[in-house]
């Protein structure tokens, strides 16, 4: 797997954006269909999410329709959330846990902890 989330995003410029857009004739990089420039909303889309190990360079960059871009970054947070997931796994590191997880105890509306079994006011470093 590569690495998540290390790449940065660089530039992009007018002309960065033509010479990408020039490159793939035009087409959208995502469904195929022609773009008009003039009359559609265009963006460039990396092909290889940043957040999945892509690179921030021209070949891995394409244009796209507005529409076509919002379905695939939703494909995309999707799968940069979960390589996340794996790699803490992977690294050992656990979700923080909450002080007030234990079934036995909840809090109030005005910050102090009741036990459920006594009915009692517990003060938190009492808990442990």
């Amino acid at each position: 797997m590569t690495d998540v989330g290390t790449t940065k995003r660089g530039n992009m410029s007018p002309m960065r954006r033509l010479r990408i857009f020039e490159a793939h004739a035009g087409l959208c990089c995502l469904c195929g269909g022609r773009i008009d420039g003039v009359r559609e909303k265009w963006t460039v889309e990396h092909l290889r999410a940043l957040g999945l190990g892509g690179a921030d360079d021209d070949a891995n960059c394409g244009p796209a329709h507005e529409d076509c871009r919002r379905q695939k970054d939703k494909a995309d947070v999707k799968a940069i959330a979960k390589a996340k997931r794996v790699k803490a796994k992977h690294l050992g590191i656990e979700k923080p846990k909450s002080s007030l997880s234990h079934p036995r105890f909840r809090k109030l509306m005005d910050g102090s902890v009741v036990d459920r079994r006594t009915g009692e006011i517990v003060n938190a470093r009492e808990r442990t």
